[in-house]
């Protein structure tokens, strides 16, 4: 009699307890988040503060169409969300600013890698 009440109080608190281990247990979702594809980054001054507002476009490698026009935010940092691979990203310069490099930059994104395109900008 003992041991049927031992196992019959053993099995409800089993049952009683699997929904709550079920609900805590982590999801795994049907796709990882994806990494970004470019990151583009403005800057000006020997300081390298951020500049916001210059506009790039994203273009593959190949040659074709632009895929997206980014315009970099107050953090001088603009995310291109596309597929991995091979882009090249040209930028606009701003009035009354220079840019110290050429204006198009290629990048190649692989798994786990997020290439960034670096503008530097002199501005009066």
């Amino acid at each position: 009699m003992r041991r049927t009440l031992l196992v019959t109080s053993a099995l409800a608190a089993a049952c009683a307890l699997a929904p709550l281990a079920s609900a805590l247990a982590p999801v795994a979702s049907a796709e990882p988040a994806a990494d970004p594809a470019v990151t583009v980054q403005a800057v000006y001054g020997p300081e390298q503060f951020p500049m916001a507002g210059v506009a790039a476009d994203i273009a593959p490698c190949g040659g074709g169409a632009n895929v997206a026009t980014l315009t970099t935010g107050v953090d001088g940092t603009a995310v291109y969300n596309g597929a991995l691979g091979c882009y090249r990203v040209q930028v606009s310069t701003p009035i009354g600013c220079a840019l110290d490099s050429d204006p198009a930059v290629q990048v190649t994104s692989a798994p786990g890698v997020t290439p960034p395109a670096i503008f530097r900008f002199r501005c009066a």
